[in-house]
């Protein structure tokens, strides 16, 4: 979680704040976080198997966030790139 929260605060730095970007980000992340109570009450009540699966889905989850956010994060330098170079 801790690349990830970097990875944000490198792209918010960028990003204008309401971007639908970062609102997107915002909302799987508050997702993910839905996701965690849930697993922890199955595991509280013993259901393992069903623990399992919803960390599972959070783990996709997570991963296509991070896909999507290094893409968004080549698209804005690729940007910048070509911002700064018709400069000069």
């Amino acid at each position: 979680m801790v690349a990830l929260s970097d990875r944000i605060r490198d792209i918010k730095g960028s990003v204008p704040s309401s971007s639908p970007f970062l609102n997107m980000v915002d909302r799987r992340l508050s997702i993910a976080q839905l996701g965690l109570a849930e697993a922890k009450q199955h595991l509280a009540e013993g259901q393992i198997a069903d623990a399992d699966i919803v960390l599972e889905k959070i783990d996709e989850d997570l991963h296509l966030l991070r896909c999507r956010m290094s893409h968004e994060g080549e698209v804005l330098t690729t940007r910048s790139s070509a911002y700064h170079g018709s400069a000069n």
